[in-house]
């Protein structure tokens, strides 16, 4: 199993989709001293999360098999967008860290501890996504400098009807320019067994992480 990548959906102003998605808050990012008025009611983690996003203009990325039947915490009163997004997130099992991306001030959830109870979403487009990930993962694992594990990034992907990679593209940068065009040079071939399904949301969005967020096996090339 490809632990170190995992699909990754980003909260925003409009209701979240079922799976996969990536979009801006409705306004620009707060300065971090800025103190906000915040409404947020106990709901269904990923409804909360697009809520404070449309309040605090801070994207927060997360994974969605991780807030599946998970609930927020009430926020109610004033709160810097940090301080708000701690308080939306207590009891869940979740820490959120910035994340430099071209979403302006973004987040993106670390899980704490292993939650139990997790649902796992199931249908085509679920069963095409473990397709795409483990070609990603091989793809990656080829090259010492590519191998997740030890960097993070945030790749968006589109695949063609063909079931070909016809654009991958850095949302994140993993820090190193030569590792950034080795990532892409590698995906640019792939293609993968079987046509996407009709319904598949595009692009797809793939978080790298480090062992340290997101613990898993190691790629065979890491010594």
């Amino acid at each position: 199993m490809c632990v170190c990548i995992a699909w990754i959906s980003t909260a925003k102003a409009a209701a979240a989709g079922t799976d996969v998605q990536s979009a801006d808050p409705a306004t620009r990012a707060s300065p971090e001293s800025q103190m906000l008025d915040f409404d947020v009611p106990a709901q269904p983690l990923a409804a909360a999360l697009a809520q404070y996003a449309a309040v605090s203009g801070r994207s927060v990325m997360f994974i969605d098999e991780w807030v599946a039947g998970r609930t927020s915490a009430p926020v109610r009163g004033r709160y810097t967008p940090h301080a708000a997004l701690r308080a939306l997130l207590a009891g869940a099992g979740f820490t959120a860290d910035d994340v430099d991306t071209q979403l302006s001030g973004a987040f993106i959830l670390k899980r704490v501890a292993a939650a139990p109870g997790v649902a796992s979403a199931g249908g085509s487009q679920r069963g095409y996504d473990a397709l795409v990930q483990a070609r990603v993962w091989d793809a990656l694992c080829a090259d010492l400098r590519t191998a997740p594990g030890h960097y993070r990034a945030i790749l968006q992907l589109q695949v063609a009807a063909s079931g070909r990679i016809g654009q991958a593209s850095l949302v994140s940068s993993s820090g190193d320019p030569g590792r950034d065009a080795a990532m892409l040079a590698a995906l640019a071939p792939l293609k993968m067994d079987r046509p996407p399904p009709a319904d598949l949301a595009l692009p797809l969005t793939l978080a790298i992480l480090p062992h340290d967020v997101l613990p898993g096996p190691r790629c065979a090339t890491v010594h």
